[in-house]
């Protein structure tokens, strides 16, 4: 019995990154949360924390990238997975300002190429 490859279903291509990141929820300074970014692609991210929430919130990122670039996002949390006492979550993008698109589309863009040296 041959054992099935795992579709990719993502439409971009993810690229893996160790940025950190602050989240909260609708602006609620009580529900701010550090973590870090696993991976990232032009629809979304796996972001790393400690905090617990639920499928489905609505979450403000704000990414610190390198070489100053720092972007406000908004994501929807789509999948979750806990692994000793850290949670990990997948977030689709929802709305990124259009004069944030082009820094996250180099940053990615630029460490796709790096990654490929």
């Amino acid at each position: 019995m041959q054992k099935r490859k795992k579709l990719e279903r993502r439409k971009a291509p993810r690229v893996l990154v160790r940025v950190n990141v602050q989240l909260w929820e609708d602006f609620k300074v009580e529900k701010k949360a550090k973590g870090y970014i696993k991976n990232i692609s032009l629809d979304g991210m796996c972001v790393v924390t400690n905090i617990r929430f639920p499928l489905g919130t609505d979450l403000i990122f704000n990414l610190n990238l390198p070489e100053d670039i720092n972007i406000n996002i908004y994501g929807n949390i789509i999948w979750e997975r806990e692994e000793e006492e850290v949670l990990s979550y997948g977030v689709k993008f929802t709305e990124l300002d259009f004069r944030e698109k082009p820094k996250l589309y180099r940053f990615i863009l630029v460490t796709i190429l790096l990654n490929e040296k």
